[in-house]
């Protein structure tokens, strides 16, 4: 993890940012290997006075931990300080008076992830003479092209979405309810992680998977209905992200050319996505080998991923973004047809100057 911080502390630095104050839960466990318990959300630490904080300086990092979450903190390789927060007998410690104690910073520009820090952070940053400096975006743009450690922590993930695919592929059959297939297909993944894992996963079967899909309900699959996966499973600070359309039972004439349209656009983008390519242009070519089955896809074509599930560079209309070696991506075309089917594939893959590495290895089939 240390290249990683490295990494980081040079795009600082040329923004003449002196020391960095970091918040955002993905941040942590991309550069620190904190993760924030699952189990915990959305319940919040009712006795801290500040989440988990990553304070960076040129010539250290310090991961401030409050207690309830200091176990989580051993897998990190940088000094952990422990704001004492909870007391499961007697008085517990004044929280605020402990964040004082234990977030030590100098005067001066101060970066931090403006999104995710609490206000009574910034206050205190402030009142210790910090110059704070939003760097959400500088943070998010120095791990556009990953490292070797990230894409096998990519790679890691899309394991368990590639489990999540073949598990909703096993088990889709009438009568069982999209939210029982979700159950089956997460379950899956569990087992391949060890552990609970969050992930974002929707299963949505029938007409409604005209819409792009939803979370799993409770309405019942029947023979013909598509089934349409999308899930992004996060795990070791890093997301995947996948899709996939099954049919229960056989398909049809119709769902087969649809299916086959779908899946040579994915190709297509795959292909194209060379370093030096326009996203822009990429996704015009996209949407142009779709255009004979009616209006395109309202989301994206594809965006970058990384330890966030989605971010730069995004293959959109008109991005002038360029690809590079190394970023690794997600491209998703897909058809809508409002009140009979929807059929989205996606796969996730490195952008390599001799050939793209795929690193969802599932087959797309119905």
């Amino acid at each position: 993890m240390t290249e990683l911080l490295d990494r980081l502390r040079a795009a600082l630095e040329r923004e003449e940012i002196e020391q960095a104050v970091l918040s955002h839960p993905e941040t942590l466990a991309h550069l620190a290997g904190f993760e924030q318990p699952f189990e915990d959300w959305p319940v919040a630490d009712a006795f801290t006075a500040a989440p988990t904080l990553l304070v960076l300086t040129p010539e250290e990092a310090t991961l401030l931990v409050p207690t309830f979450y200091a176990g989580r903190a051993e897998a990190s390789p940088f000094p952990v300080s422990v704001t004492r927060t909870h007391a499961f007998v007697g008085t517990p410690p004044d929280a605020v008076a402990e964040l004082e104690r234990t977030l030590e910073v100098r005067p001066g520009r101060t970066g931090v992830e403006a999104a995710s820090l609490p206000l009574r952070v910034a206050e205190l940053l402030r009142a210790r003479g910090a110059e704070l400096v939003p760097v959400d975006r500088i943070v998010c743009d120095a791990r556009r092209r990953k490292l070797p450690v990230e894409v096998e922590a990519i790679r890691r993930a899309s394991r368990l979405a590639d489990v999540v695919q073949e598990a909703v592929k096993e088990h889709a059959r009438p009568g069982l309810a999209e939210a029982e297939l979700a159950g089956l297909a997460q379950a899956a993944m569990y087992r391949e992680a060890g552990r609970r894992v969050p992930a974002v996963l929707t299963v949505t079967a029938g007409e409604a998977t005209g819409t792009g899909g939803d979370v799993a309900g409770g309405r019942e699959l029947r023979e013909g209905d598509l089934v349409l996966t999308d899930t992004s499973p996060w795990t070791g600070g890093a997301w995947s992200d996948t899709a996939n359309a099954v049919v229960v039972g056989t398909p049809t004439g119709e769902q087969r050319r649809l299916f086959d349209a779908v899946r040579e656009a994915l190709e297509l983008a795959i292909s194209l996505c060379r370093p030096g390519a326009v996203a822009g242009e990429v996704d015009r070519k996209v949407r142009e080998s779709l255009a004979e089955w009616g209006p395109t896809y309202a989301h994206h074509t594809g965006h970058g991923v990384g330890a966030s599930w989605c971010e730069p560079p995004l293959v959109i209309p008109d991005s002038e973004d360029v690809l590079e070696e190394d970023m690794v991506l997600a491209v998703e075309p897909a058809v809508y047809r409002t009140g009979w089917c929807g059929i989205r594939l996606e796969h996730v893959f490195v952008v390599r100057g001799s050939g793209n590495e795929v690193l969802t290895q599932f087959e797309h089939t119905l």
